[in-house]
Parts: C-alpha cells; structure tokens; sequence
C-alpha cells in the first residue's frame, strides 16, 4: 500500500493544528487508521517517531516565533503553545538550542530544530533492472571529511566519458583498500565546462591530509541496493527531477553536486545525496 498521501495529509493536520495537542488517537480517529500500525509506518517513511517529530516541530515553531514576535513575553508565546508549565519548556528548549528562550532571542540567530517533513514518493528507477529505492529529506549538520582530491582538467584530458568512469572507479577501488576503513564517500565537490573536481572521502582522519567540508543543509537523500556503477548518478538523479518538480523541489548545487556514501562491508547497497531547496 502507498501511505504517501495519508502521510502528507497528516503532516498538513499537524502544521494547521500546531498549537493543540496532538495524539495518536486523535490521528487514529481523524484519518480512520490503526495508532500502533501509523506509528510504525510514520518512523518507517520519516525516520522519526510521531511524537519526536511533534516535539521537535512545536519547539521550531516557539523558537521562530521568539525571534519574529520581540515585543512579546516569552512566556505568552510558550502558553500559546499549550505549554501550561514554562519551567518544563525552558529545559525541553535548552536541551535542542542548548541556549535558553531569553538568549536565543538576544542572539537572534536562527536554528533548525525541526523543519515541516516533506514525504516523497518511493518510485522505481530502471537501473540495469528495475531497483527500488527509497527516497526522503533529511536535515544534516556539516560534516569534515578526510581523504583524497583530484582534479581533472576535461579541456586536456584524452578520456572519453566511458574513460573517465573507469578512471573513478580504479581511484574508488585504491581507496577503499585503506585499512580500517569501513564506509567512504565519493564527492564530486565541482564540475565546470573545463574542470571537474571530485575525491574519496571518510568521516575517520586516519592518515589523509585533504579534507573536505560537507555543508548543512537540507538533502534529498536515496538508499538502494545495485551494483557500485559511478554511472548511475546521472541517470537517477534525472529520474527524480518529475518528484523534485511535484514536491516544490529545486536542487541546491553550489561546490557540491552530489555525494555517495559506499560501505565496505555491504558493497551492494549504498546512497546518494543531493543537497536542495524548497520553492516557496
């Protein structure tokens, strides 16, 4: 069954009804589904539990309105909420913007706690065969990576295409023999009409002494199961515009295209990331 359009329906239910609470049985009542089945089903599409998701929603939510509304006492815009006890608020906030509510206000600088959910269709791509795989958005906070970085000048190179493939792939193969490695990215930081710039990548420094910065942000990020085919990027990232059109996406690319996360000990399965946007 496709629970796509019942899960956005809920996620709309949650954005308009922010201020009351929310609980299962009320969604159970409202949208004729089984509360244990949907709280299974939600955390499976979002990765989340519901009521995580509510917390971390209404904790955004307080934190814009803190920042948007100066003139007004915080404590009233906490009660809004349906927070009767300020004193419970102030260490639930404190946990997640690791400032209380008065300083976050003074330091007037916002900080993603919990974004609307957008659910995305789960499509199947033809991929040397039909593959299903699994499509969702997810928040990241930067992270440094350490590896390797090459730099190719296309104006010069002698590769053709299918050249150039086989040149990241043997590159792929150097790195991941480095001992203790148990995942690794391909980054493919840059392309221009004359340079393309890429590297390999992991989240451990070992001995590397390139690093490289994934930004923050907001990414589309697919997880299937294929063979590691460094040519498949392009065509699953064409197949994904018609759903990033539908979901008011748009692809964020500015030094970085996409990044593909291998893991050493599962070379069958790994994922693909795209940093995007939301239209407004």
């Amino acid at each position: 069954m496709n629970y796509t359009p019942i899960l956005k329906e809920i996620i709309d239910y949650v954005e308009n009804n922010i201020n009351s609470v929310i609980t299962l049985d009320e969604i159970s009542a409202n949208f004729f589904i089984s509360k244990f089945h949907f709280h299974r089903i939600f955390k499976v599409y979002t990765g989340i539990s519901f009521g995580q998701y509510i917390s971390k929603r209404r904790l955004q939510y307080i934190g814009d309105d803190i920042l948007n509304n100066k003139t007004t006492e915080i404590w009233k815009l906490i009660l809004k909420y349906s927070y009767t006890q300020p004193q419970i608020l102030n260490r639930t906030f404190k946990k997640h913007y690791n400032i209380t509510p008065t300083q976050y206000r003074k330091h007037d600088l916002r900080k993603v706690i919990q974004e609307k959910l957008i659910i995305l269709e789960k499509e199947t791509i033809s991929l040397n065969g039909k593959i299903r795989i699994d499509l969702s958005l997810e928040y990241f906070k930067k992270i440094k990576v350490y590896g390797i970085i090459h730099s190719i000048d296309l104006s010069r190179t002698t590769l053709n295409e299918e050249e150039l493939i086989a040149f990241i792939k043997t590159k792929s193969q150097h790195f991941s023999a480095t001992p203790k490695l148990k995942k690794f990215y391909y980054i493919s930081i840059k392309r221009s009409k004359t340079i393309y710039t890429f590297g390999f990548f992991t989240d451990i420094k070992l001995d590397f002494k390139e690093h490289f910065t994934i930004p923050s942000g907001l990414y589309a990020l697919l997880h299937y199961s294929g063979d590691r085919l460094y040519n498949s990027s392009g065509v699953v990232l064409n197949d994904i515009r018609s759903i990033f059109e539908k979901e008011h996406l748009t692809s964020h690319r500015e030094d970085l295209e996409f990044i593909q996360q291998f893991f050493i000990d599962n070379p069958t399965y790994y994922s693909i990331m795209t940093p995007v946007r939301v239209n407004k």
